[in-house]
């Protein structure tokens, strides 16, 4: 458990990966927000005709 403690080789982990995945995530947050709308417009036109 002392791994956790701030300086600890797990605790610095967590954060440095915590960190790179928010970074990641919201670098692409735009890209996947229009892909997602684009996808479901798609959805929606095939669906109605």
């Amino acid at each position: 458990m002392k791994d956790w403690v701030p300086g600890g080789y797990l605790f610095t982990n967590l954060v440095f990966w915590t960190v790179v995945g928010m970074v990641l995530v919201g670098t692409n947050a735009v890209p996947i927000v229009l892909t997602v709308g684009l996808v479901l417009l798609a959805l929606e036109t095939f669906r109605r005709s």
